[in-house]
């Protein structure tokens, strides 16, 4: 049985990939943050769940994965858990929002990779996705783009950043596929106003992407099926 790690697994698209690959058979360990969401969700989980309480702003969830997954050997890690931000004009911006963002996306990711990255490497064929997004493309906020988006300068920043780490993963880990994904336009509660995607398609697209082995080390950020945005 394929064993997943998915973070950010209490609401929007990791909600939907968290549901539909435990509803497929596969081991799935479970991260969230909020303890009233794990509380109840541990109540009925089901024999292929495992619900690790953990929070990736803090390093003391390096080790809370490392006791939740112990020694499996992991085939893919979904690093979804993520934050919107506010400052969308410079007199707006807050810097202590950039750093809470930065924390999660970029940071977030990180823990989460020294947390399992041995458990990966047992693995020849494992794949790591980083859920990133449209507007951590540098190439793409110089074009002028999204111009039209209100968006926070702290979540751009931050999943910009994030593109670099996953980039500086793939560098160090040649045998684990890593990939920055941008999951389409959602429908979530921080949605943008061009949005035209459920969360639920979205997650059966990726999950589809995955067990067909489409995925493939790109440079740039990569939309199910095909399209290649530049970092």
């Amino acid at each position: 049985m394929k064993k997943i790690l998915i973070t950010g697994i209490n609401k929007g698209l990791g909600k939907e990939l968290f549901n539909q690959l435990v509803e497929k058979g596969y081991f799935v360990f479970g991260l969230l943050r909020d303890k009233e969401v794990y509380n109840e969700l541990n109540k009925n989980k089901p024999k292929n769940v495992e619900l690790i309480l953990a929070d990736i702003s803090d390093d003391n969830c390096i080790e809370k994965i490392q006791k939740g997954v112990k020694n499996s050997i992991l085939d893919l890690v979904i690093n979804n858990a993520g934050i919107g931000g506010e400052g969308m004009k410079l007199e707006n911006v807050n810097s202590n929002e950039i750093i809470d963002l930065l924390n999660v996306h970029c940071l977030g990711v990180l823990r989460v990779m020294k947390s399992i990255s041995k458990n990966l490497i047992k693995n020849n064929k494992a794949t790591v996705i980083n859920l990133n997004s449209r507007l951590g493309s540098i190439t793409h906020q110089n074009l002028g783009t999204f111009k039209n988006l209100e968006v926070s300068y702290s979540y751009r920043i931050a999943k910009a950043s994030q593109n670099m780490l996953t980039a500086c993963l793939r560098l160090e880990f040649k045998d684990i596929l890593f990939v920055s994904l941008t999951p389409g336009k959602l429908k979530t509660e921080i949605a943008q106003v061009d949005a035209d995607l459920e969360p639920s398609e979205s997650a059966k697209r990726i999950i589809e992407y995955w067990e067909q082995e489409k995925f493939e080390n790109t440079n740039g950020i990569l939309e199910v099926p095909d399209k290649i945005m530049e970092w």
